[in-house]
């Protein structure tokens, strides 16, 4: 889940935000950048912050951490 990715990730998100999904698992994310906190942000942010993330790989947190935003991640 990189910059190069996570654009179109976000459009195939957005009809499942709107149907009232509320969990992202990102058990299968192998790598991700600064672009995956944007994804979840803006998820949040479409789903008025009633979601939740599970299986968020370690390397996220070090990216939300670096970012001074570790308590906004919905977990």
């Amino acid at each position: 889940m990189t910059v190069d990715t996570v654009g179109g990730l976000l459009r195939e998100l957005r009809p499942q935000l709107v149907a009232g999904i509320d969990v992202l698992d990102f058990a299968a994310v192998e790598r991700a950048d600064s672009a995956a906190l944007a994804l979840v942000f803006s998820a949040m942010r479409q789903n008025h912050g009633k979601l939740t993330c599970s299986g968020l790989p370690a390397s996220f947190a070090t990216l939300a951490d670096l970012y001074g935003v570790p308590d906004l991640l919905p977990a």
